[in-house]
């Protein structure tokens, strides 16, 4: 409803009294600002500017009759919304709030909706004085008078940021749940049948003449399209959270210098430039997970650049809130160890930016990138507490940053490698357990073939009583999600009752409740190849200390 002073023609105020409508239309001396406006006492409208003025609502009123509908009237709730003073909103059109991120198609259904004299609602982004974003519900009205005359617009603002932060909030909520649901049901039957095919790959492998190079072709073809397979359903895993995380306390300039060789290779021709903090703070991450999204990031920033220009890799310690809006608005205050690569490339269009780690989004050519590889990078940052941040820098190029929480603690020193032992006449006793056939037949042909002594069984209650009849297994290799007893539950009773009797997991399932439960045991994710088995066994086995 229109304030009753607006219907009956009021145009503004002077010094003097009103400033009736037809004397403004005539061209004569423009009213001052409204918010210097003295009404008389007990006029209609006066009850009107004098809550406008005072309500904690940012309101303004802007006159079409003059070039360009300025603003003739702000409250301070607006000036204190956008941190401009009263002298420098009036007479400026609202326009001076947008910026290069404000949503054009939303400027223009206001635009429309004036040009039409009609009410008009949206919700957009604008800038305040000193640059930084606000969202903006915007309401905006024509006044007429009594006669339908065009007196003014009347517009009302409300800051909507929180809000819009919840939901988006909500959305990457839901969004995860939905993807880790989906994920999560088909990670353990789909990684359960990789794990057969490259089982029996590795097995034909070893079997297949290498003369005979078309067989050899065959059996690379089936590994590299398993392995892919593979690889897709871990980032979906770590883009859904539902990754099992192995952190440990490092500092992030051990981890780099470390790399190195890898990350010049993925970097290719391009130059990468390094500059690591001295003075590091450590963090507790996942080095294996750390890596991938570095390796990520490197080289996607190399496609940008299609082999020319330069990546540069820094870490620093920073305190938040910092430079970084998105940090800040999304991680608690506090210390963080940031790991930013910089390229000097194009940069990104505001478009992708804000789509750059949405799982299945790419700017590549079709075949050349699956879309997962920053959405990895951003799950696997979220679940370790931290965040990664994309944009582009002010003289070009993207920025990618990873902010890492700062942990307290030592770091442990680097372990000596261990002199390779042999593994006691290859006849080691293993009772391994799974409850799919075919993956329990393939493991048990794998552990043979590396010379082992295996029994199978296909459930924790038949593992238990075969080892109340046979206690002798150096090593009990079972599968974590399994029906009745799970492979951890299992786990825990052998350690109770056979304390002789090491322990590996497998799962290509992920649950945080059970990998917290597997934390204290050896783990291999399926699908695993001849090797790698191999390699973790006689790490379980043969490490200071173990069960024999």
């Amino acid at each position: 409803m229109e304030p009753s002073g607006f219907r009956m023609g009021y145009a503004g105020m002077s010094d003097q009294g009103p400033v009736l409508q037809s004397e403004f239309e005539a061209g004569h001396t423009p009213p001052p600002r409204i918010s210097d406006a003295r009404p008389p006492h007990g006029a209609p409208h006066d009850i009107f500017f004098a809550a406008v003025k005072t309500t904690r609502m940012p309101m303004t009123v802007t006159d079409p009759h003059r070039p360009d509908n300025p603003i003739i009237f702000c409250n301070e709730a607006f000036t204190f919304m956008t941190g401009y003073t009263e002298d420098e909103i009036v007479g400026s059109n609202c326009r001076f709030l947008q910026g290069p991120e404000t949503d054009r198609e939303v400027i223009g259904q206001v635009a429309a909706a004036i040009a039409a004299r009609e009410e008009v609602a949206v919700e957009v982004l604008n800038y305040r004085k000193n640059g930084s974003t606000f969202w903006n519900a915007l309401f905006v009205s024509p006044v007429f008078d009594e006669e339908g005359k065009l007196l003014y617009y009347f517009g009302s603002q409300l800051d909507i940021s929180r809000r819009r932060e919840a939901e988006e909030a909500l959305h990457e909520a839901q969004k995860m749940e939905a993807v880790g649901k989906l994920t999560g049901g088909i990670a353990h039957d789909f990684n359960n049948l990789l794990q057969v095919i490259l089982g029996y790959v590795d097995i034909l492998e070893a079997r297949v003449d290498d003369g005979n190079k078309g067989a050899r072709r065959a059996v690379e073809a089936i590994a590299t399209a398993a392995a892919r397979g593979a690889t897709l359903t871990q980032q979906l895993l770590a883009f859904a959270r539902k990754q099992e995380l192995r952190d440990r306390l490092l500092n992030f300039n051990s981890l780099v210098t470390d790399f190195r060789p890898i990350l010049d290779r993925t970097a290719g021709d391009v130059v990468l430039r390094r500059q690591l903090e001295e003075n590091l703070w450590n963090c507790r991450i996942d080095p294996v997970q750390a890596e991938m999204a570095l390796l990520n990031i490197i080289g996607n920033a190399r496609d940008a650049l299609d082999g020319q220009g330069c990546i540069s890799l820094r870490t620093r310690n920073v305190i938040l809130p910092d430079g970084d809006p998105q940090a800040a608005s999304k991680l608690d205050p506090g210390e963080y160890v940031a790991v930013t690569v910089t390229d000097d490339g194009p940069g990104m269009d505001a478009a992708v930016i804000d789509k750059v780690f949405d799982p299945f989004f790419t700017t590549k050519e079709m075949g050349k990138g699956t879309g997962l590889g920053l959405a990895m990078v951003y799950g696997f940052m979220r679940q370790s507490g931290g965040l990664a941040t994309a944009r582009n820098g002010d003289d070009g190029g993207a920025i990618f940053t990873l902010y890492f929480p700062r942990a307290t603690g030592a770091v442990a020193a680097k372990p000596t490698p261990a002199l390779p032992r042999t593994n006691d006449g290859g006849r080691e006793r293993v009772l391994m357990v799974e409850d799919q056939a075919d993956v329990g037949e393939l493991g048990r042909e794998m552990l043979r073939d590396l010379g082992y002594d295996v029994v199978l069984a296909n459930s924790g209650r038949a593992a238990l009583d075969l080892l109340q009849n046979d206690a002798s297994f150096r090593l009990l290799f079972t599968d974590i999600l399994m029906p009745g007893m799970n492979g951890v539950a299992l786990a825990n009773a052998v350690r109770r009752d056979y304390p002789h009797t090491a322990v590996l997991l497998t799962t290509g399932f992920a649950d945080a409740a059970i990998d917290e439960g597997a934390r204290s045991y050896e783990l291999i994710r399926k699908p695993y190849r001849r090797a790698e088995l191999n390699e973790k066994i006689r790490a379980v086995l043969d490490k200071p200390g173990a069960r024999t």
